[in-house]
């Protein structure tokens, strides 16, 4: 079974803002995650198995809520800081 990365009218908003260098990587880095997201991603934080982290092209990063029961990705944060 695969992931499914939510893609909900605010994680849109926040992708839709990123310059497009950083769009089309953050796309792909979606893809990926569908697919592995733990092998994509490392703990943020204290390490609770649901709270990740990632980065896309040079500058981006990503923090994820993967939550195992339900095999649904949500998109905390995204930063590009170039």
């Amino acid at each position: 079974m695969t992931w499914t990365f939510v893609r909900s009218p605010h994680t849109i908003d926040q992708l839709a803002g990123l310059p497009a260098e950083a769009r089309a990587a953050a796309l792909d880095l979606i893809d990926r995650l569908e697919t592995d997201p733990y092998g994509n991603s490392a703990s943020y934080g204290e390490d609770d198995g649901m709270t990740r982290q990632t980065w896309f092209a040079d500058w981006g990063t990503m923090v994820i809520l993967c939550n195992p029961v339900t095999r649904r990705i949500t998109l905390l944060a995204v930063v590009w800081t170039s």
